[in-house]
């Protein structure tokens, strides 16, 4: 192919042969226009051809488009927005086991919501934890959580009562250690705290204020939170599941004035005839002990004529805020049973520790707290138990 044909279409070729067979027969003048045109035709052929222009590079096409960068028919048109979009979400987990973990709603009223069975060291056995929905007479639903013991009769119940402001989450190696002890335990989240915060006043949903709380709300989780966890036990001790005469109680910080305040109206609760209805508690243990709670008093508790008479156990940081106040309710009792005991204290330890830590802090990062209190309640009251009748309740 020549230059000709490959650049220029049919009709600039037949202008120049034209030029050629018109030479002959034309006067001069014509010759000569023709030649100049003959020239200026032949100029313009023998151009260079333009450089050739880079090809646009382009992307690879998509997945289900033609190669033109279009999209097929069917297909969306791109858009530059969608990496802004969030990714698709992910299939919903399976639901997590219950723990004790704050924000779980309330299960139906005395329902069991769940059962997770937790290996107890080289034990076979298996420790489950359940969440009975505990209804107080004034209407409010108490988040719980519950280990049943596999002892029967012969288990002990302890009850934890944790600090103001707290919740159940953090004593899961403390119950695990008091269950390996043989004891079945308790952790009830009070109102106002936990998952225990809402109430309803005329037919509304509201919620606690911890903030705002006042002493008459201390008095009602001491009669009416403390009554309704009792009210659980005494059917699991009916059911011979456990051994209510043998309860345990475990006070942290705050806790420790709701758990001694309780144990004091537990111990003055009358029986009638042959029923009993209190003197229960067999045992406190408190760690980092508050010395009042909205103008509720620990130290009061101490002129009650039977709470002193039992076995106590005080853990604090020697360091800690609550050292003093702990110290000083120590002093008390160990004067009140050397007076009674003539000169001994039978039922009675002061466990310092060397730190600053306390409440939850102290029995979780603390080395050997919660051994100190499992040791107790199985030195006191579980290595005891076969003087502790099981008695019926109605």
């Amino acid at each position: 192919m020549n230059r000709t044909q490959g650049r220029y279409p049919a009709t600039q070729a037949s202008t120049v042969s034209l030029v050629y067979l018109g030479l002959g027969n034309l006067p001069w003048v014509s010759v000569l226009t023709w030649l100049l045109a003959f020239i200026l035709i032949t100029t313009a052929v023998a151009q260079p051809p333009p450089p050739p222009v880079s090809p646009i590079r382009t992307k690879p096409p998509v997945a289900g488009q033609p190669a033109t960068g279009k999209p097929a028919a069917g297909q969306p048109t791109a858009n530059k927005s969608r990496a802004m979009l969030p990714p698709p979400p992910a299939s919903p987990a399976a639901p997590k086991p219950n723990a004790m973990a704050p924000g779980r709603p309330a299960a139906p009223a005395k329902a069991v919501t769940s059962q997770t069975p937790v290996r107890a060291g080289k034990d076979k056995s298996k420790m489950t934890v359940t969440n009975p929905e505990l209804v107080t007479k004034d209407g409010v639903a108490l988040r719980t959580f519950y280990f049943a013991s596999d002892r029967g009769k012969e288990a002990i119940p302890v009850i934890i009562c944790h600090e103001w402001q707290g919740q159940a989450s953090p004593y899961a190696g403390l119950v695990k250690s008091l269950w390996e002890a043989g004891c079945a335990v308790i952790v009830p989240e009070f109102r106002g705290h936990g998952g225990s915060r809402e109430f309803e006043v005329g037919g509304k949903k509201r919620e606690f204020d911890t903030a705002r709380m006042s002493r008459n709300d201390v008095l009602n989780i001491i009669g009416r939170d403390m009554e309704a966890v009792k009210k659980f036990l005494r059917e699991e001790n009916n059911a011979g599941k456990l051994n209510l005469n043998a309860l345990v109680l475990v006070g942290i910080r705050e806790g420790a004035v709701i758990a001694s305040q309780w144990a004091v109206t537990d111990w003055n609760f009358p029986s009638v005839g042959s029923r009993k209805q209190g003197q229960d508690v067999k045992a406190l243990a408190l760690v980092s002990p508050s010395k009042i709670l909205k103008g509720v008093s620990l130290d009061e508790t101490l002129q009650d004529r039977y709470l002193w008479q039992l076995p106590f156990l005080i853990v604090v940081g020697e360091s800690s805020p609550e050292f003093g106040d702990a110290d000083r309710f120590f002093k008390r009792l160990d004067a009140m049973k050397k007076r009674a005991g003539k000169g001994t204290t039978d039922g009675l330890k002061f466990e310092v520790v060397p730190t600053s830590l306390s409440g939850p802090a102290l029995v979780n990062e603390a080395p050997g707290v919660v051994e100190k209190i499992s040791g107790f309640v199985k030195t006191e009251i579980v290595d005891k138990s076969a003087k502790i009748p099981w008695i019926e309740r109605e």
